[in-house]
């Protein structure tokens, strides 16, 4: 039988320090072992800890793909904590959740017994929410695999909303999914911004405009063959209720797996409710939609794109 759940202590994470930063890894937000995070907290600090928020990524991969985790954020990671530009970000955040059946995958495929790998909606998202409300509460003080006692700072600012969720490919469709949860069930504060890269927001629209069958391999996977429920879980089929922050979409003109309509349908969707272009950098409800210009996966492997997107979040007053 594969792997069902971590075996450790409660609040124990891998501490390693470089001169950039303080990593906190492999930390659980849940019992199974896709339930875990990556905290980093950059050595060079906000000027105004006031204002201060943290970066929370989501992973894609279509809800399934194994070989895209919480790694795959380090290489833009990398670029962010050498960058000298003054910003406003006192710690990132990487996290994984538990995937749908990937049985045909060429080297890693799924086993049926494996837990962490047969899930579908909602548990995607309740993984993103349970990390949240982890995060949330998250105690100061841990422990290191080797016993040793250190404290993880600045995580009042976490405990007081101050945070962005951000979010490419499917990791993007959960975080608009989740602050809609959130907004709803109050479970933790709203974030104050959501980044959306080359998400997934219309999913009917996603399967009318990309026939080949992978794609709808894909989405019975996650979300089982009930079309109804494909429009109900679409991102663009919510009401945000009490978010009255920023959203900045963004998507490459040359995706060649996620169309560019997804963006613009979201982008609608958001000015449907009151959003609008941004005046200033105080302004409320306002989103913004940017083009840039390379592959799907390259967002997140060249890591140069992502770093730009997330740098964005300096802007927020």
């Amino acid at each position: 039988m594969s792997d069902q759940k971590i075996v450790g202590t409660p609040n124990t994470s891998d501490h390693v320090e470089t001169p950039d930063a303080d990593y906190y890894l492999n930390v659980p937000y849940g019992p199974y072992r896709l339930e875990q995070l990556d905290i980093c907290v950059p050595k060079r600090q906000p000027r105004d800890h006031d204002k201060a928020v943290w970066l929370i990524y989501i992973h894609g991969g279509a809800w399934r793909d194994p070989m895209i985790d919480r790694k795959s954020f380090n290489t833009t990671l990398d670029m962010l904590l050498k960058d000298d530009l003054p910003h406003n970000i006192a710690g990132f955040v990487s996290v994984d959740y538990r995937l749908s059946p990937y049985p045909s995958h060429p080297t890693n495929p799924s086993d049926p017994d494996d837990s962490n790998r047969n899930v579908q909606h909602p548990e995607h998202v309740k993984d993103v929410m349970h990390a949240l409300f982890f995060l949330h509460r998250i105690k100061a003080t841990y422990t290191t695999s080797d016993g040793r006692p250190i404290q993880i700072p600045h995580t009042d600012l976490m405990r007081a909303g101050h945070y962005v969720l951000c979010g490419h490919s499917c990791g993007a469709t959960l975080a608009l999914q989740a602050a809609t949860i959130i907004g709803v069930k109050d479970y933790t504060p709203l974030p104050k911004a959501i980044i959306g890269i080359e998400g997934i927001y219309d999913i009917p629209g996603l399967l009318a405009r990309n026939t080949h069958p992978v794609y709808r391999e894909i989405i019975v996977g996650a979300f089982t063959e009930h079309p109804d429920a494909w429009s109900t879980v679409s991102p663009v089929a919510h009401d945000y209720p009490g978010f009255t922050g920023k959203v900045l979409l963004i998507h490459s003109d040359k995706d060649e797996l996620v169309e560019m309509q997804q963006m613009d349908s979201m982008a609608e969707r958001f000015v449907t409710l009151g959003f609008t272009k941004p005046s200033s950098a105080s302004d409320e409800n306002t989103i913004e939609q940017r083009i840039i210009h390379c592959s799907h996966d390259e967002v997140w492997e060249k890591g140069t794109e992502l770093a730009k997107a997330i740098r964005w979040v300096s802007q927020l007053d």
